[in-house]
């Protein structure tokens, strides 16, 4: 039997909150990073075969002598997967009474049958040889197993990776149904490019082996990307360099060291430098998995009149993660987790320590938080939708900063709640409608690095990056997908699509009085094309027109040369491999 599966390749990337107001810079660097559910073009999902054979198995292919015998009862042996019961309910008609050779073999036919149709095709019935005793004939149940699982083609990850995988699935008994189905869900992981198995009889009856033949994408990527996603006041504009492993020591282990900076300009940096590590170890075949992360921002203010006055900073994060999916089919995933975060921002002012915001000390804030993460995805051949949910509580431990005053405290409770979606209608050429909602709540005043930016590329367009920064907010973004190239020249991929968006936040301080403007809300199209083939080459052009006043942070349109106050957000992005 030959289990074929089909490829489906999924990405996720995450969004962490970003900081800061007078002026309202950046100690994190965290502005500009995509949505922590990023949006994902929806892929056929392969389900597995509802059509079951329809003969039993060649070990249980054996002939009666002729025989005539009166049969009182039947007593089956060796089944586990069907109660007694259900047994002698097809074994009732051929009770109490005399039963033919033909009578026996259309018994065993139909007990091998009822475990095929469920799934159970290397199990079946066999009637040994023996003496009829006062009407009583036994029935053995040779419930199938894998003894055996062989896997080939691995070149970047140990067959021991796969093998305890689908050893999760492989019974005892082995059903072809859910063992199809895990094959399936290992060919989601995107470094399995293709995955074919074939399930064989062993040596001898109930015993089975499964040869995989796997072929694994290339594990090593490296992209380079330019932006402006980042705050004006460090310079909009940034390049970073990644380099990715997805199998660093051949247990599906990744490793991810990304390094960037603003644009050198009239002899400013702004961000230099931008490190982010990451390292995912799946620590079980449940896929359990531990991560560890760094990352580290130097900054200066660059922006007049603010430059003369040498504002630095320095943030350092750190983040332990244990996360597992608690429920996973070829639609739908559910993961729950827990995080330790540390974070750490120190702020100068001509070469000295300055308290920037209320509540650190001596230009120094520390928060070391626990967070509790849930999130959902669910996906078909047309449509994803994802939610996300995140609780956060700050912890008086490792030195973090406290306050007795009505000033921001290292000790909190907050809420993250996103929501998006994404629908394709195939109908209309493959367009493409985008939703999303983000939410956060808090009774708390927070400090600049868990509060939640509003205004830039993945908030409100047409706005600077970190327009606003407060305690809570409330964000809505539609953005259709048009595939103009389709319609236009018939191409079968989205290589040009135009994406007119409407974009809305309303944004409000904790306890304090919120100032003006409390909502930012803008309307505008993007340009998105992926010039290179194989997604080497991606770029896109957003341009968004202002519906609520910008405030003191953020000037009109010409008041600036700085792209993001024309409403104008870009991006480029190169991966030769």
């Amino acid at each position: 039997m030959v289990i074929m599966t089909g490829l489906l390749v999924h990405n996720a990337s995450a969004q962490v909150p970003p900081p800061p107001p007078p002026p309202i810079f950046d100690p994190g660097g965290r502005s500009g990073e995509l949505p922590s559910l990023r949006e994902m073009t929806p892929a056929p999902t392969p389900l597995p075969s509802d059509q079951a054979p329809t003969a039993p198995p060649e070990a249980s292919e054996e002939r009666l002598p002729p025989v005539k015998v009166f049969v009182r009862e039947f007593q089956f042996e060796g089944h586990t997967v069907f109660p007694a019961q259900d047994l002698q309910t097809l074994a009732a008609p051929y009770t109490n009474r005399e039963v033919t050779t033909e009578d026996l073999e259309r018994l065993r036919t139909a007990v091998t049958l009822l475990y095929i149709q469920r799934g159970y095709v290397t199990s079946g019935a066999v009637i040994p040889d023996q003496a009829v005793t006062d009407g009583l004939i036994r029935m053995q149940i040779i419930e199938g197993a894998l003894t055996d699982i062989n896997i080939e083609g691995a070149r970047w990850i140990w067959p021991s990776y796969y093998r305890r995988r689908i050893a999760l699935s492989a019974g005892p008994p082995v059903n072809v149904y859910t063992l199809q189905e895990r094959l399936q869900l290992l060919q989601q992981d995107p470094r399995v490019e293709r995955l074919n198995a074939e399930l064989r009889r062993g040596i001898s009856p109930g015993r089975n082996e499964l040869n995989v033949r796997v072929a694994e994408a290339r594990p090593f990527k490296a992209w380079i990307e330019f932006n402006n996603h980042q705050s004006p006041a460090v310079r909009a504009e940034r390049w970073m360099a990644t380099l990715a492993h997805e199998s660093l020591t051949g247990n599906g282990d990744r490793l991810q060291v990304s390094y960037g900076q603003s644009i050198p300009m009239n002899n400013t940096t702004g961000v230099l430098p931008l490190i982010n590590v990451s390292y995912v170890l799946p620590i079980t075949a449940y896929d359990t998995t531990l991560a560890v992360g760094y990352r580290r921002s130097d900054f200066e203010v660059v922006t007049q009149p603010f430059r003369t006055l040498g504002i630095e900073g320095h943030t350092e994060i750190f983040s332990v993660t244990l996360q597992q999916p608690v429920y996973r089919s070829l639609t739908q995933q559910v993961n729950v987790g827990v995080q330790g975060e540390y974070l750490y921002n120190k702020n100068l002012l001509l070469g000295q320590p300055f308290d920037f915001f209320a509540g650190y000390h001596n230009g120094v804030a520390n928060i070391a938080a626990l967070r509790f993460l849930q999130d959902w995805t669910y996906r078909n051949q047309d449509t994803i939708v994802g939610v996300r949910s995140r609780f956060s509580v700050g912890l008086d431990v490792l030195d973090a900063t406290t306050n007795s005053g009505p000033v921001a405290d290292g000790r909190y409770f907050s809420w993250v709640g996103q929501v998006q979606g994404l629908r394709r209608f195939e109908q209309y050429a493959g367009t493409q409608v985008l939703g999303r909602i983000d939410l956060q709540l808090t009774n708390d005043r927070l400090f600049p690095l868990e509060q939640i930016p509003v205004g830039g590329r993945h908030s409100v367009r047409g706005y600077r990056e970190l327009s606003l920064l407060r305690d809570n907010a409330f964000l809505f973004s539609i953005e259709p997908r048009l595939p103009v190239a389709r319609w236009l020249f018939g191409a079968r991929e989205d290589l040009l699509q135009v994406a007119p968006f409407f974009d809305y936040a309303r944004a409000w301080s904790a306890k304090d009085s919120t100032e003006a403007p409390k909502s930012l809300m803008s309307v505008g199209v993007g340009l998105r094309t992926a010039f290179l083939p194989k997604n080497q080459g991606y770029f896109e052009l957003y341009w968004g027109y202002r519906l609520r006043g910008a405030g003191t942070n953020d000037p009109p349109y010409s008041t600036t040369g700085n792209m993001q106050d024309h409403g104008i957000h870009l991006q480029v992005v190169l991966q030769p491999f």
